[in-house]
């Protein structure tokens, strides 16, 4: 019985050591140190660059990589030597059929010890989106600015101390992959093939290197300007989140990513019945730039939120609306809706016709019509505000007025009032329409009174 068992022992022992020499001289990447991720949302496309300490002997070293379970593109992942590259060569890489889902390096190293090694690869599952807040003080003369921006991430893989940067605009990787084809002499190859899927990395990768760059990290360079990439059409920049965040899988993670106070901002009414109804509707206006304390970067598209201080520790919900791209030093607009504070009223007061052209029947073929048109404008607030008309007119019109008006198109009156605290103001002009063989031309002619 004990002989058995002796035998028994010594062929488990066999079997074991024929595994183990399988995968001798394998290993397995040990943790990741840093991980930056570069978001591209139009195209659900992610660069991950992760540093890794590899010790590495002199001769062939064998070095494993897995993705179970996430969405990284095995076909785009690369290993970099960031130490001792002369001495260190990637020889192939092997995706062995026994295990799916991982890949081999074969690395000759004439260097021996602990190298740091960089990573990369790209996946998919991770988006992001802005929202911005902006809190007024109690007299509604500046506000407190703040932009935040939301990483959701579905790839499968969990990402500890990851520094976040984000490409902002379209970048045009279908041009770039049929330029990329053309310079290898071929025709663009189909989108479903897998020689498409190649080229989307590389193209992918050369915008993405072409903003790397020319910005630092944040962590290097606080107050950097981050700079617009522009390429053919496209127009895109790379927005760097400060300090590191992690973002489990299934979660998502808010971080902080514009900071301004003291933002000095304009009021503006705005009536314009073709456009938003027969109100007026109240605008903040603020640029993007150094006098407001921004301007460090172009602002993505996001929700803002507007509040106002009540001097009672509270804050007062005044609307929101969503911004597009913001170039800098681009105006931003929020639209907060009418003001029951603020009356506009227009009516006509007078009509006259007459220049009455007939044809050889004796009927009317043309004729003009002055119109006496009066606006009001009544400002029931405590301090004075500022109001733009514009008016759209239709036909052949002569328009006099003795208050400065100008044409914002060929059919468009512009009009701007300043209305003192609890006063009103009268617009008064004269409008004459040409009709039938009258008139000439479908536009607005300003004349002065």
């Amino acid at each position: 019985m004990i002989k058995k068992t002796i035998i028994l022992a010594l062929f488990m022992a066999m079997l074991i050591s024929v595994g183990l020499a399988k995968n001798v001289d394998l290993v397995t990447l040990p943790a990741r140190e840093s991980v930056q991720l570069t978001i591209y949302n139009s195209a659900d496309i992610t660069l991950a660059k992760e540093t890794r300490y590899v010790t590495l002997k002199q001769g062939m070293n064998k070095l494993q990589f897995s993705w179970a379970n996430t969405l990284i593109d095995p076909t785009s992942v690369e290993f970099r030597p960031l130490e001792h590259k002369n001495e260190i060569e990637v020889r192939d890489t092997v995706f062995p059929g026994q295990k799916p889902q991982h890949l081999y390096w074969n690395i000759d190293s004439k260097f021996e010890g602990q190298v740091k090694v960089e990573v990369s690869y790209f996946t998919s599952g991770l988006t992001w989106k802005m929202d911005y807040t902006a809190i007024t003080d109690p007299a509604e003369e500046k506000m407190k600015f703040r932009g935040y921006v939301r990483v959701f991430n579905n790839s499968g893989e969990e990402y500890e101390n990851a520094e976040i940067r984000l490409i902002v605009g379209k970048i045009n990787l279908v041009e770039k992959i049929a330029d990329l084809a053309r310079r290898r002499g071929i025709a663009p190859p189909a989108p479903d093939s897998s020689q498409y899927k190649g080229y989307r990395n590389d193209a992918a990768k050369e915008s993405f290197g072409r903003a790397e760059g020319r910005m630092p990290s944040a962590s290097k360079s606080a107050g950097y300007k981050k700079p617009i990439v522009k390429e053919g059409i496209s127009e895109y920049f790379m927005f760097s989140v400060p300090g590191e965040e992690t973002i489990g899988n299934g979660w998502s993670k808010r971080m902080e990513a514009v900071k301004a106070d003291d933002v000095k901002f304009d009021i503006l009414y705005r009536m314009r019945a073709h456009q938003y109804g027969p109100r007026p509707m109240r605008f903040f206006i603020w640029n993007n730039d150094e006098k407001h304390n921004l301007g460090e970067s172009p602002l993505p598209d996001g929700l803002v939120r507007t509040f106002r201080e009540n001097g009672k520790d509270g804050l007062s919900y005044l609307g929101e609306q969503l911004i597009r791209y913001v170039p800098i030093k681009a105006d931003i607009e929020v639209n907060l809706g009418t003001d029951d504070l603020v009356v506009y009223e227009t009516w006509k007061a007078s009509t006259k016709r007459y220049n009455f052209v007939y044809n050889s029947h004796n009927q009317v073929h043309g004729w003009d019509e002055d119109g006496e048109w009066i606006d009001t404008i009544r400002n029931y607030r405590t301090k004075p505000i500022k109001l733009e008309l514009r008016r759209v007119w239709g036909g052949d019109i002569e328009y006099s007025t003795k208050l400065d008006t100008k044409l914002f198109d060929y059919r468009t009156t512009e009009t701007t009032f300043t209305i003192a605290a609890r006063d009103k103001t009268e617009y008064r002009k004269t409008v004459t329409q040409h009709y039938g063989k009258n008139a000439k031309q479908s536009r607005v002619k300003l004349k002065k009174r």
